[in-house]
This record gives structure tokens, C-alpha cells and sequence, in this order.
């Protein structure tokens, strides 16, 4: 006989076999525990796999994500270079940070050269009297006086209180569709240690600007689609990849309380400033494998730190090019790209995204009790 199957070998037979090894101790020495909640198995086995019973990769075509950079706006004359440089090395998605109300003459001026239509604009109002309307008219102005299609312009807004928001989703819808103008940031309390909480809390914020919204008189089929979700991405690397996936899940759940269709989410992930290092040599050697958790876990966008963001020093030219090549890396070498969920049928980071979903949906369900 030329060819003989191997028998397989099931989860019980593995156990034995490491309890063999262990010569008598408990196989179970050799868990481990995962931040607060999750304890991990030394290993997973088919056995113990239930195959996906959600619908992570039906919202894709590919893993296609944008390529995000900071870009701090005080004088728009001197930050428009500094766009268009990081655009010029590959960037898809600036975050605009503003730290006053920008005039129409203003943005004008930020954003000279851009190609809105090839990239997304997301904008952060650092300052009190937050007018989301205010910048998206300006926005919506110069794209048109540019020759643009207000249509294609694509981005999110941040700043926007569920009041705010009762005017912008329906103004937006009409006049920069393409837009999202409620951003549930969940960057200022990332738990790596605790990341059940973590998603949970993110679901809450989305649950409560959904039902305000709603008390407001828009739709939550209306208010869905304007949502995208900011998320903190740390060390922990088959965490962070289940995470991400987890929030996919769990967003569907409660689309489905509200009886709202299946819509595609949007995640931004954000490196969390927690996570970085005094020595910015650590945080080169940290970015790559922070990037690919995000990519892996499915991210839309991934803004990558400089690594010299922790010294509290503006980033250098080269701190922002190696920021940017790391994803270039990922997309162009290692095609990361290519796959819609890179992570299907890895029984660990199955598994670990359905615990992290279970845990977090019984606190989300706690809370709302």
C-alpha cells in the first residue's frame, strides 16, 4: 500500500498525551491567564472549534485598509506641506487636528493640492465651541469650488454630541453622503487588561447615540450608517486581533435588536498611547506587530505612532515615513491585504474572539438591565 491516512487524533488524546509529559501534574499547569478575564488553553484543537457563526467576512470584498497619519493644524500654511508630504508617501486618510474653527479662506488654503476624491478627511474639533456644521459647509464649499463631486468626499467628523448630531446625519446624508459624522471614541479608556470592559463600553456609547438619536427623530436606520468606531490598539497581539473581530460581532447584535439591516462597520485603530515605550528604537520593533493586529482583526484605517510620540516631541520627517512604510510593508510585501478575514479558522483567535464577545455582551447586558 503506497498511501496510508494518518488516524486522527482527538482533543482527548491530546490531553493524555500532555498529562504523560507533565508525568501526573494536571494539564491544566499549563493555562495562562489573559488579562483579567480570559484564561488560554497550552493549546486548541478542531474538537473545541465551532465554526464562524457570523458573518465577519460577508461585509468585504478584501482586507483593504486606509493608511492613516496625524496631521496637527494651528497655521494651515505651514501644515498644508505636511499633507501633502505625508500624501505624497502613501498616506490615504489624515486625521486633521484643529485647535480653533477654521474659515472657509483657511481650509481652503489646508487643503491646496488635495485630491479629496483619492482620500478621507477625519476631523477633530479641539476646542470648545465644537460646530461640526460649521466645518462641513467650509468642507463641502471648497470641494465643490475645486471641482470636486461632494458625493466622493469621505471622511468622519468627532466632536459631535447626540443634540449635534440630530442636525448633521440629515445635512450630511443630503450634501456629503460619503461622510460619517458620529465617531464613537473609544481611545480614551483602552483596557488591555481588561478588554471585555473595553468592548462592552464601546457598544454602550453606540447603543445610547443610537437611542437618543432616535428620540430625536432619526431613524436608527438612518443613524447607523453615519457611525464609525475609534478603537486603541495595544501590545497584546492575538488580543488585539480578536478584539477587533469581537466589536464586528457585537455591533451586529445590537444592529439586529433595532432591527436595523446588516451595515457594513467602520473601525479606526489608533495606537494607544499606553503602549508606547520611553526608547522610540522599542516602538519601531512594537509597530509592526501592533499593525498587523490591527490589520489582521480587520481595521478600516490604522493610524501608526511615530516613534518618538512618547518623548512628547513633534514627529520628524523620518518618524512619520517610518510610520507610513510599516503599513506599506504589510500591504506590499506581506499582502495583508488580500485575504477578508486573515484570521478565519485559527481555532485560538476564534475562540478568544468568541469568549472576548460572550464576556463583553454579558457586561454590555448588565449595564442596560
Amino acid at each position: 500500500m503506497l498511501h496510508v491516512d494518518f488516524p486522527d487524533t482527538r482533543y482527548e488524546d491530546w490531553i493524555a498525551q500532555l498529562e504523560k509529559d507533565l508525568k501526573g501534574k494536571p494539564w491544566t499547569d499549563l493555562q495562562w491567564q489573559l488579562g483579567e478575564d480570559i484564561v488560554v488553553d497550552p493549546f486548541y484543537h478542531p474538537d473545541n472549534y465551532f465554526p464562524q457563526r457570523y458573518a465577519l467576512t460577508g461585509q468585504r470584498s478584501n482586507n483593504h485598509w486606509e493608511i492613516g497619519e496625524y496631521i496637527a493644524v494651528g497655521d494651515p500654511k505651514i501644515a498644508n506641506p505636511e499633507l501633502l508630504e505625508a500624501l505624497d508617501g502613501g498616506a490615504e486618510a489624515l486625521e486633521l487636528s484643529f485647535t480653533k474653527a477654521p474659515s472657509a479662506e483657511e481650509l481652503s488654503i489646508l487643503l491646496q493640492g488635495v485630491q479629496l476624491e483619492y482620500i478621507s478627511l477625519h476631523i477633530v474639533e479641539n476646542y470648545a465651541e465644537k460646530n461640526p456644521l460649521h466645518i462641513l459647509n467650509a468642507l463641502r464649499a471648497f470641494a465643490v469650488e475645486a471641482g470636486f463631486d461632494p458625493s466622493k468626499v469621505r471622511g468622519t467628523i468627532d466632536g459631535t454630541t447626540a443634540g449635534l448630531l440630530a442636525e448633521t446625519i440629515p445635512w450630511a446624508r443630503h450634501e456629503l453622503p460619503a461622510f460619517k459624522t458620529c465617531l464613537i471614541n473609544g481611545r480614551s479608556f483602552y483596557a488591555e487588561e481588561n478588554s471585555p470592559h473595553e468592548l462592552a463600553t464601546l457598544l454602550q456609547l453606540g447603543q445610547q447615540i443610537i437611542s437618543q438619536l432616535e428620540d430625536a427623530g432619526i431613524a436608527p436606520t438612518e443613524a447607523a450608517p453615519a457611525i464609525q468606531f475609534s478603537v486603541a490598539i495595544g501590545t497584546s497581539y492575538f488580543l488585539e486581533i480578536a478584539k477587533l473581530r469581537a466589536l464586528r460581532l457585537l455591533w451586529q447584535n445590537v444592529l439586529k435588536a433595532y432591527g436595523i439591516p446588516t451595515t457594513a462597520l467602520e473601525i479606526a485603530a489608533h495606537f494607544a498611547p499606553a503602549s508606547q515605550d520611553e526608547y522610540p528604537n522599542t516602538n519601531l520593533i512594537r509597530a509592526a506587530t501592533q499593525a498587523m493586529s490591527a490589520v489582521i482583526g480587520g481595521a478600516n484605517l490604522l493610524y501608526v505612532l511615530p516613534s518618538n510620540a512618547s518623548l512628547h516631541e513633534s514627529p520628524t520627517p523620518f518618524t512619520r515615513r517610518i510610520a507610513r512604510n510599516v503599513q506599506h510593508l504589510l500591504r506590499l510585501e506581506s499582502h495583508l491585504d488580500k485575504v477578508i478575514d486573515p484570521a478565519a479558522g485559527s481555532y485560538y483567535i476564534e475562540k478568544l474572539t468568541e469568549e472576548l464577545a460572550q464576556k463583553a455582551w454579558a457586561i454590555f447586558q448588565q449595564n442596560n438591565d
